[in-house]
């Protein structure tokens, strides 16, 4: 679906062309035989990916961050305030834990558990508006995350409820890295947050400022829309009683976590 493609057989072929750049090393690693079944290609495509992913030229640890913790440089006085708020009163730690270091490793900046922050519908949300072989709900659907994909399998079914709504816990390494500054990031699940600022105003002040509608001329600032799963919402978000100087100042330390 991300890559407009049928099914893993359209991917497979494409890969698997002798017009493919990839077509010879697909072959090297995996065998001659390997494009012969669509499945197995389907599989050494992705473990290829995923090695590629967990590879040091993926995550370099490069950061400023990273050369904070070497000694090698300082942080400013801004992105200090930032850290110790990371750690302590935005809670941020709670879930991004600064994971790793205790074991001698970079810190992975996530604990790897689900979490539902109630972020709001999306509206931009192109899944809406895909055909109804593959979103039969259309503007009706709703992302239930991990609840969703564990209704679906009958050994975790029992657990789907109290899990709907949540999602994986992403790393905030690279979290502000952009081709160019101009560019504008998409936050969050379904990419309703369109800068940090905004996401870290968010997680302050999501449970104290009023809900609103979409559209709404405070929204995003003096007021949020619902939750677009309003249940099991994480405790620890929306009312941090940060000043918008420490959300500003929160967001500092976050950019220090981009790699060369």
């Amino acid at each position: 679906m991300e890559q407009a493609l049928p099914d893993a057989a359209a991917l497979v072929t494409r890969v698997c062309s002798l017009k493919s750049e990839y077509w010879l090393l697909l072959r090297f690693v995996w065998g001659l035989a390997v494009c012969d079944d669509v499945d197995a290609a389907f599989a050494a495509i992705a473990r290829s990916i995923a090695r590629y992913e967990a590879s040091r030229e993926m995550s370099p640890f490069s950061s400023k961050f990273d050369r904070y913790l070497s000694g090698e440089t300082e942080l400013t006085d801004q992105e200090q305030r930032g850290l110790a708020l990371f750690k302590g009163e935005a809670k941020c730690k709670n879930c991004h834990a600064i994971a790793g270091a205790d074991q001698g490793g970079p810190p992975l900046f996530t604990d790897f558990t689900f979490a539902n922050i109630g972020a709001p519908r999306n509206p931009e949300n192109p899944y809406y508006d895909q055909p109804p072989a593959i979103n039969p709900l259309g503007k009706a659907y709703v992302d239930l995350g991990l609840g969703g994909f564990l209704a679906t399998r009958p050994e975790y079914a029992e657990y789907a409820t109290v899990n709907e709504g949540k999602h994986r816990v992403p790393t905030l390494r690279n979290v502000d890295r952009r081709p160019r500054p101009s560019f504008t990031k998409a936050y969050g699940h379904n990419g309703y947050f369109k800068s940090l600022e905004e996401l870290v105003h968010f997680y302050n002040t999501r449970a104290v400022l009023p809900q609103c509608a979409a559209n709404d001329p405070g929204e995003r600032v003096t007021c949020w829309p619902a939750p677009e799963v309003p249940r099991n919402l994480d405790v620890d978000v929306g009312d941090l009683g940060l000043t918008p100087a420490q959300e500003e100042d929160v967001v500092a330390f976050l950019r220090t976590l981009t790699d060369r």
